[in-house]
């Protein structure tokens, strides 16, 4: 009798850890831009916290007035170290815009993930953030990694993309530009599905 228990400790054990993204059926994830959901109706986390690379607690509210890309990610997920240079080489080719890049390490081992965003892939152009997914899970979906948000400049949520994709493509520039240029999320998906 006690086997059941422990096979459904072992089941809510693994539906409650991240994974690499595994998509349903029904999802897009072509690994281009086009992969991009755009929520129906915009999530605030304007109160969400993560932790800077100092340990100090920072709110997302710090970055309101900017479009926020917010990618969380993990050490051990190979998609998301593939995609971190990307993400880090689209930050420095849209500097001194009102657009930042806010990527947060979900490892429990915070040191070997500092050391994997600085030391092995030197990232440069973007700041190191960390939190817990059970943190960051009450007012996110972190079911799989890597999984990254657009968040408009009053702080709310309007789209996120639970896959990897290369951050190279022009189509990339273009959807942040136009973010920043006040084109409405509902516009975008619109230019999207065309």
């Amino acid at each position: 009798m006690k086997y059941p228990v422990y096979a459904m400790l072992l089941l809510v054990l693994l539906a409650s850890t991240n994974a690499p993204a595994a998509h349903k059926t029904n999802e897009t994830h072509d690994g281009t831009i086009n992969s991009f959901r755009w929520l129906k109706s915009p999530m605030p986390v304007n109160h969400v916290l993560i932790q800077n690379d100092q340990g100090e607690r920072v709110g997302l509210s710090r970055f309101n007035g900017k479009i926020v890309l917010l990618n969380l990610w993990a050490s051990w997920c190979k998609p998301c170290i593939e995609e971190l240079p990307a993400l880090d080489r689209l930050q420095k080719r849209l500097s001194g815009s009102d657009f930042v890049i806010v990527t947060v390490a979900l490892d429990d081992d915070i040191d070997k993930a500092r050391q994997m965003f600085f030391d092995t892939l030197s990232i440069q152009s973007m700041g190191f953030y960390h939190e817990s997914s059970e943190q960051l899970g009450r007012d996110f979906p972190v079911d799989v990694v890597p999984v990254s948000f657009l968040i408009d400049r009053e702080g709310q949520a309007v789209g996120l993309l639970r896959s990897s994709i290369g951050w190279a493509e022009p189509d990339t520039d273009t959807l942040i530009k136009r973010l920043l240029a006040g084109v409405p999320p509902a516009t975008l998906e619109a230019e999207m599905q065309q």
